[in-house]
């Protein structure tokens, strides 16, 4: 597992389908040029208050209807630390390999090396309790390797300890209709 040096993470460039994709960890928001990831981030933001985390109440499906099909909610759990996926959008639902487990680690549809990748990451936006965002790759359902945007935003149920985490994937250029 990688290690988390700081508050900064940059995992090596992974090559896919003969093809080489960078993968930068923490990107900084001003690089971020995805309309779903700004968009959303902007709403989480309002929803902070004094502090502290927003919960999943603040969170209203009808006030982002748009943004519901990029969207994962992970429940988090701290003793041992392990994510559960308790939903995934009808997009990321298409375009993502079928898997049968419901805990990240536990998935058997990673590409190679990469399960390690993501509880890491999933740990540090836990632990960090601040938004982070990501430039990747998925290999989707179809075999096909797609740049993404990934964002991943606490939510708190008390307003400081995390226990669900907003993972949204901007599948940047996929379209399902016509995914090679």
């Amino acid at each position: 597992m990688p290690s988390i040096p700081g508050d900064k993470i940059e995992f090596p460039s992974r090559v896919a389908e003969s093809r080489s994709a960078r993968y930068a960890f923490d990107v900084p928001f001003e690089q971020v040029t995805s309309a779903t990831i700004r968009g959303f981030d902007a709403y989480w933001r309002g929803k902070s208050a004094q502090g502290r985390l927003p919960s999943r109440d603040d969170i209203d499906p009808a006030e982002i209807k748009p943004l519901l099909p990029h969207i994962i909610l992970l429940n988090v759990e701290w003793d041992p630390f392990r994510c559960r996926v308790r939903l995934r959008g009808t997009q990321v639902e298409t375009l993502r390999p079928k898997g049968k487990h419901q805990y990240l680690d536990q998935a058997t549809t990673y590409d190679p090396g990469r399960r390690e990748d993501f509880i890491a990451e999933m740990r540090f936006f836990a632990t960090q309790q601040r938004p982070a965002f990501a430039r990747d790759y998925l290999t989707t359902s179809y075999g096909v390797v797609r740049d993404i945007w990934a964002g991943i935003w606490p939510l708190s149920s008390d307003g400081a300890r995390v226990d669900m985490l907003v993972v949204i994937e901007d599948l940047a250029g996929t379209d399902q209709e016509t995914p090679d």
